[in-house]
């Protein structure tokens, strides 16, 4: 690839004034390419030269070390990716020691004997003058192929059309990765191939530990049809975020530096259309949160219009409908995490708009803060709830596959008979992602299979519970955490065990006087007596109201 900015030393012995030089050493390594010309001024020079570099010197520093220090030098100036040394001997030496030769010669590193007369100024005008041309041709063609995709799209291409135009360009077949939309988008008559290439590279990435976030065009090396490839990963930057990939492996021909130049300046031109794609998202859902919003109104004459326009939706009005609802957890505030939780939730309402449209089914999906909701008319008459069950299983299983490490909880409402009785559901399933937050560890929450808590979700009773709470238990929550003891978790496992003092002993690892006495304490703290039915039923709810809302959380 450094061939299309460099010039090979052998095109820089045909320049005047090198054309008359004699190559003494590193003959059969001419092809070297060049691509700066700099000059040492002393012996600290490895401290700043870099790759690719011709490096023109006197030979008054060799003059000055030993023959071990001047093979040291040479093998620092190899290792340094020096491509070429141009020496003037005389009149400092009378020559160069052959073994100092021998070495140059053995590690691939010309040497040029330069006349004394000869300026540097004289050696470096003509070499950086090619170099700059052929510079020039790349950055040229990488601009024209960058006004060429600005084109296209401006006449109504696509990311689909921009990465085959790309491939025609590179002649190598061109991926590009998607992780917003989670889409792979190459021409369609190499989707397969594509396909399977994009998983081994995929695999890589895990095996590498290289991550989607990784900012920098990465070169690796993969085995594609059993053959080993260069691959390289051009990342799409938009927001100061990795929106995917575009990766270009040497299948078909060499890669170029300009191929992977044109592919960086391409996917700056790719991210505006994401951008642009993620923009018509957010406006139809703001549309569909308008239409929700009515829909589930209070007011009369708001729910009536939408109820009109669900027809829009293709809603049937006397069909049968269940609400889920999504919520995506992120207990941190900084405005990156904000920022990065709008991301999810945008790309699980994609997700799940996808899953819906590829089940063929009649539903909307719009989103309130971290909350994500789901409407959709059941299909299957004769048993609607497994159906629920079925979709909300399969939802689940989508978002864990396609968003590892994505904290998130689905409420399932119940199903209601008709489009006006829709908002039902969608209190249901809110109300069990509310149970979610506190006591409930499953990611899918039924509020029918909820039991007594699907009377405590009730927000409008939220003010007589607490009351009826801080009448009860609340002493005893106090008193745990003042003396730091276990009376309230003694009490659950109570109820848990039946009241069986024995049990109660095996499961809280404690001697049964111990327990004996903890049972006691707690009917002398609450004022209740544990064989009062009534009593006992009272400290029990009182704990259930407890976990609900999610006091005493130790």
């Amino acid at each position: 690839m450094i061939k299309e900015t460099g010039i090979s030393l052998a095109e820089a012995l045909k320049l005047e004034p090198l054309k008359s030089c004699q190559v003494i050493a590193g003959e059969k390594n001419l092809d070297n390419i060049i691509t700066r010309v700099n000059i040492m001024a002393d012996l600290e020079i490895l401290n700043w030269i870099e790759e690719g570099e011709f490096l023109l010197t006197t030979a008054v520093h060799f003059g000055n070390i030993s023959l071990t220090e001047q093979m040291d030098l040479i093998n620092g100036m190899k290792a340094k990716g020096v491509e070429a040394v141009a020496i003037k001997v005389k009149p400092y030496l009378t020559n160069l020691d052959q073994d100092l030769l021998d070495l140059a010669d053995d590690i691939g590193l010309p040497i040029i004997q330069l006349d004394y007369s000869i300026s540097f100024a004289d050696v470096m005008e003509p070499i950086l003058k090619e170099i700059f041309d052929k510079q020039s041709k790349v950055i040229r063609r990488v601009e024209a192929i960058h006004n060429d995709m600005m084109e296209l799209l401006l006449k109504g291409g696509s990311i689909l059309d921009v990465t085959k135009d790309l491939s025609e360009k590179v002649g190598n077949n061109i991926i590009v990765k998607d992780y917003y939309f989670d889409e792979i988008i190459c021409p369609l008559e190499n989707y397969d191939i594509s396909q399977r290439r994009e998983g081994v590279i995929d695999q890589y990435f895990k095996k590498h530990g290289i991550t989607t976030k990784n900012t920098r065009t990465t070169k690796f090396k993969i085995t594609i049809e059993n053959q080993e490839r260069d691959v390289y990963a051009i990342p799409i930057i938009a927001r100061n975020t990795v929106y995917g990939n575009i990766f270009l492996a040497n299948i078909n021909s060499e890669i170029k530096l300009t191929d992977v130049q044109v592919l960086e300046s391409a996917s700056s031109i790719i991210a505006l259309e994401l951008l642009k794609k993620i923009s018509i998202q957010e406006i139809e859902n703001k549309y569909k949160v308008e239409f929700f919003d009515d829909l589930i109104s209070s007011d009369k004459i708001r729910k009536t219009k939408a109820i009109e326009r669900s027809n829009y939706y293709k809603f049937d009005k006397e069909a049968d409908y269940c609400t889920f609802t999504i919520a995506i957890t992120n207990d941190e505030q900084s405005i990156d995490t904000l920022e990065s939780l709008n991301r999810d939730i945008s790309k699980v309402m994609y997700l799940v708009d996808s899953f819906c449209i590829g089940k063929e089914l009649v539903f909307l999906v719009a989103n309130r803060k971290a909350q994500i909701n789901v409407v959709v008319m059941l299909k299957d008459k004769k048993n609607p709830i497994e159906e629920v069950r079925q979709l909300s299983q399969q939802i689940e299983e989508m978002i864990i596959q396609k968003m590892i490490n994505l904290q998130f909880t689905i409420g399932v409402g119940r199903v209601y008979n008709g489009i006006d009785n829709m908002y039902k559901s969608l209190k249901d399933s809110q109300k069990a992602v509310l149970a979610s937050e506190n006591y409930i560890s499953q990611r899918i929450i039924e509020f029918d299979s909820l039991g007594i808590y699907k009377i405590f979700c009730n927000g409008d009773l939220k003010e007589e519970l607490m009351d009826f709470y801080s009448k009860t238990i609340e002493v005893l929550v106090k008193y745990d955490n003042k003396k730091d003891t276990e009376l309230v978790k003694t009490l659950k496992v109570y109820y848990e065990s039946n009241g069986n003092l024995k049990k109660m002993s095996e499961k809280l690892f404690t001697h049964y006087n111990t327990v004996l006495y903890r049972v006691n304490r707690i009917q002398e703290i609450t004022g209740c007596n544990l064989e009062n039915e009534k009593q006992r039923y009272s400290l029990q709810t009182a704990i259930k109201i407890m976990e609900m809302y999610g006091i005493n959380k130790k």
